[in-house]
């Protein structure tokens, strides 16, 4: 049997799941699903999770793989993805395609690898934990009707677009303390930190494109001492991944990370809001079973 949540705040989850159902009934495949708006909904899973499930497959984005993953974290279960998030950046890094059929295609074929997490604050994350400016971000985005609006036209990875051209005139870069593996560095003036276990976040931008979600290994990429108009013609290198050239980024790579500042900065982790700094965040080694 395979389970499948389908995240039904912004209409889209379910818009995919129509696509998927015939699939499913031509194929006359077992099934069971949960219709989901917000992450409470995700409690009932306890129930089902047991050996006859063959996968739990998320039709949603980044931010529904984030909540429900402390729900079936110690099984064997294997994750699988259906996009229908804002960004999918997981599915991206995972090369899930876009399409409902091709993605339920592989779904059914199984085909699994496992990959590293991020363990921050005590919670499972599976793309990029963001220090900053792209927290703000990520708050404003979440918060605003654009989202639901884009998501709706297909157009969902401009929502992170909306969120920067809205929080750049309000939000003031800090001084940042991170120790990377027992190493302390200190930054002036850092607009953001990102931590990532694969190269992508906000709907495609290539934060650290080394990040490999398999090297057991987290990449971090830290923009510090840029003007407002210099930090919004960051984002379009960002989209390149050709930002890591610029004097005021730092590239680094560990294990364990620790965020600590003077004033509360906010932290996001796959595009949810996970609080303030100071924020520990280790890798966790072949944790998630993938199909791909």
């Amino acid at each position: 049997m395979y389970l499948f949540i389908i995240n039904n705040h912004s209409g889209k989850g379910a818009k995919v799941w129509k696509e998927t159902l015939p699939l499913l009934k031509k194929m006359e495949i077992e099934y069971k699903t949960y219709f989901i708006t917000k992450p409470e909904d995700l409690l009932q899973l306890k129930v089902d999770l047991n050996s006859s499930v063959k996968a739990l497959v998320i039709i949603g984005g980044d931010g529904t793989i984030h909540h429900a993953l402390r729900y079936f974290k110690n099984t064997e279960i294997p994750l699988g993805i259906i996009p229908a998030g804002s960004g999918n950046d997981l599915a991206r890094a995972l090369n899930i395609p876009r399409n409902t059929c091709a993605a339920l295609e592989k779904v059914l074929k199984g085909n699994t690898k496992k990959i590293d997490l991020i363990n921050v604050a005590d919670k499972l994350c599976t793309t990029v934990v963001g220090v900053g400016f792209d927290a703000k971000v990520a708050e404003i985005t979440n918060s605003s009707r654009i989202k639901l609006w884009l998501n709706a036209l297909k157009l969902g990875k401009f929502a992170y677009v909306f969120g920067v051209l809205r929080g750049v005139f309000s939000y003031q870069p800090t001084d940042i303390v991170i120790t990377v593996d027992g190493e302390e560095k200190h930054y002036s003036n850092v607009w953001l930190i990102a931590i990532a276990n694969t190269p992508f976040y906000g709907g495609g931008l290539k934060i650290c494109p080394d990040a490999n979600k398999t090297d057991g290994t987290l990449n971090i990429c830290i923009a510090h001492s840029l003007t407002k108009l210099e930090i919004l013609m960051f984002f379009p290198l960002v989209f390149l991944g050709k930002h890591t050239l610029h004097p005021s980024v730092a590239i680094d790579k560990g294990h364990v990370i620790n965020v600590s500042s003077n004033s509360n900065v906010p932290v996001q982790a796959d595009g949810e809001m996970l609080g303030n700094t100071p924020i520990s965040i280790t890798v966790l080694k072949e944790e998630l079973i993938v199909i791909i």
